[in-house]
């Protein structure tokens, strides 16, 4: 049983309530000071919130991260770990019986770790929002803080025993990967999707992994199921603007697909968190991800699989503004795509709709943002992106408003803002799907990019329509 910190938690009783005259300082208060001190003299956002300053006062956590213990020490007013009861913990002998493949490795991503992360995050994002909720969605995790959080996609699973044994029957995991079919179809083409269910259906099913017996071909592929949800609700928190909630379950998709044996999947769902970095503007974040993602995979990727990675590498490289690297990039990304599909292909999200107008339509959106760089490289930027439009499926709508909108900002770039307004103006019957989302951030860029344009009668009427279209949408 754990000791409770009793020396935190007298700290805290000694700090005065910011809220509440006469009271001491509450668990939330004392997590949002470390926060905002952590954000003024780091710059960077941290995520403290009291479910784990009370895990701290229970002494369930003996030795917090470096910042958090930093941040702690500024806002509580000691002058060392010690008097906030924190200790390096000790480490522990194995268990004689216990053999050495069977130790849990600190900091893996093992079976039952991974069970325990799923049911905690869907539990929190299960229950009615509040100010720290909200406060949370918007923090993500930048640096070392993120290469450390995925750096056990390189290190062994290890399953754990379980005296349950409700086995995973072939066709209940026949339904639950049509499920996962259809939930992609409908958040991609209709967008009527509600994310609270998909997180629903993704602890409910984290239920039935904590009930099943481990390293089962059935179970793998129950924690496969488990790694798609989790991209989906990832995807969809992406696309609301909730990147806080996006990068957790981009990192948790990531984790149930290595524990499944699927690196291939994990290495997807960590090149969207790469996307997601790049959305950010912070390549350099995005590069870090996507490099441990090739690495992983260096033995099995396929070449699509390869190509997908190769354009992610490529969007860091575009971002900050080397030409050289991202040549070469994009030479091995059409090379890798050039080889065609493989079997395992279909399985994997990514690869599987990387086709030659998806291809084209990334290429050509990456060497836009190289022509904010150097604005030669708009040209070919709208050769594939015209390429990109001539090549996309009628049923990949969202796709085209991309496409459509992305061509119409290299326009802005060489100069031809009629050109532009009229792309867009296409673009607008078939965004209002979508307007709550990113491409709402897509047209709201488009907007701000304008501003030196806004005195043309074609311009000022498309500014007006992308503002009364997003603010209709923000308003539902």
């Amino acid at each position: 049983m754990t000791e409770a910190n009793t020396l935190l938690q007298a700290a805290r009783k000694r700090l005065p309530s910011a809220s509440a005259p006469g009271e001491h300082a509450s668990r939330a208060e004392v997590a949002e000071a470390v926060n905002i001190w952590l954000w003024k003299s780091t710059g960077k956002c941290h995520a403290l919130d009291a479910h784990y300053i009370a895990k701290l006062e229970r002494g369930v956590v003996r030795w917090p991260s470096a910042a958090y213990r930093a941040g702690l020490r500024h806002v509580l007013g000691v002058s060392d770990d010690a008097s906030l009861g924190f200790h390096r913990p000790r480490r522990r002998h194995a268990d004689l019986n216990t053999t050495p493949n069977q130790l849990k490795v600190s900091g893996s991503w093992d079976a039952r770790s991974v069970i325990e992360r799923t049911t905690l995050i869907t539990d929190e994002d299960l229950m009615p929002p509040n100010r720290r909720t909200i406060l949370a969605a918007t923090a993500t995790l930048t640096g070392t803080s993120l290469n450390s959080a995925l750096e056990p996609l390189l290190r062994p699973v290890y399953a754990f025993s379980t005296n349950e044994r409700t086995v995973f029957a072939p066709p209940e995991l026949d339904s639950a990967e049509q499920l996962v079919s259809d939930l992609r179809a409908w958040h991609s083409k209709k967008n009527t999707l509600a994310r609270r269910a998909v997180v629903a259906q993704l602890n409910s099913h984290t239920q039935r992994l904590k009930q099943a017996p481990q390293d089962t071909p059935e179970t793998l592929r129950a924690f496969r199921v488990g790694a798609e949800l989790a991209d989906i609700v990832a995807s969809m928190a992406w696309d609301a603007g909730q990147h806080r909630h996006a990068q957790r379950y981009f990192v948790l998709a990531a984790e149930l697909a290595h524990v499944a044996g699927d690196d291939a999947l994990a290495a997807v769902a960590l090149a969207s968190l790469a996307r997601q970095c790049f959305d950010l503007h912070r390549p350099d974040d995005g590069l870090d991800v996507v490099q441990l993602a090739q690495y992983a995979t260096r033995r099995t990727a396929t070449p699509r699989l390869r190509a997908v990675l190769a354009t992610r590498e490529g969007w860091a490289y575009a971002q900050k503004g080397d030409a050289r690297a991202f040549h070469r990039t994009v030479r091995l990304a059409e090379d890798y795509h050039a080889e065609g599909t493989r079997d395992a292909d279909a399985r994997t999200p990514s690869a599987r709709s990387l086709d030659a107008a998806e291809l084209a339509g990334v290429i050509g959106a990456r060497y836009r943002d190289l022509a904010q760089h150097d604005p030669k490289y708009a040209r070919q930027a709208q050769t594939y992106i015209e390429q990109a439009l001539r090549l996309r499926d009628s049923g990949r709508p969202r796709n085209r408003v991309f496409d459509l909108i992305s061509l119409a900002r290299t326009h802005l770039i060489t100069r031809d803002p009629d050109r532009a307004s009229e792309l867009v103006s296409a673009a607008l019957p078939i965004a209002s799907t979508w307007a709550n989302g990113r491409v709402g951030t897509k047209l709201r860029d488009f907007h701000h990019e304008t501003a030196q344009f806004a005195t043309l009668p074609t311009i000022k009427a498309v500014r007006t329509a992308i503002a009364d279209l997003t603010i209709a949408h923000s308003n539902t």
